[in-house]
């Protein structure tokens, strides 16, 4: 069963106040999610630059296959060995293509997979709020959201941060 929304929102027409509202909202250790109508980078330095763990799961998954992609010929040539000339049994020149494929596909499919994951998993931990307002498209035109998750002794502090800083619609729901 997931969890219901319990905090405050808010939408902005501007860029600028929205990530300032980021930014005070990092330093205070809120629990926030934004949502925007295109990737901006202004979002992404109020929060301080977040890492993901997804570029250690292509790089982990990247490698298998060029274990797999060398290993798996490698081991298919010394168990049925069919010499021809001088030529070596093992080459590696003609194993790097099968290596580089391995590695793009499943480098490429363990992303896709772990980003999926992610999302889903988020999903379920933070769910968005659940009024009318909210769902409707503006986050996807024009406007800047900053979603608040938090309890009702502190939504009257982040309320009054939203409207300092130009908030067109603030929203509580508990």
């Amino acid at each position: 069963m997931s969890k219901q929304f319990k905090g405050i929102w808010g939408s902005f027409p501007y860029l600028d106040e929205a990530a300032t509202v980021v930014e005070e909202l990092q330093e205070q250790g809120k629990d926030y999610s934004i949502m925007s109508p295109c990737p901006r980078h202004e979002f992404h330095h109020a929060m301080g630059s977040p890492q993901s763990w997804i570029p250690w799961v292509t790089l982990v998954f990247g490698g298998l296959g060029i274990f797999f992609g060398y290993g798996f010929p490698t081991w298919t040539s010394m168990d049925w060995v069919l010499p021809v000339s001088q030529k070596p049994i093992v080459s590696i020149p003609a194993f790097t293509i099968i290596g580089f494929e391995l590695m793009v596909l499943l480098g490429g499919v363990s992303t896709a997979i772990s980003i999926f994951l992610i999302g889903f998993m988020d999903m379920k931990g933070k769910p968005l709020p659940s009024s009318d307002k909210f769902k409707s498209n503006r986050f996807a035109d024009d406007r800047f959201g900053v979603i608040v998750r938090c309890d009702e002794k502190e939504a009257a502090e982040v309320e009054k941060l939203m409207k300092k800083h130009s908030a067109e619609e603030v929203v509580r729901e508990f």
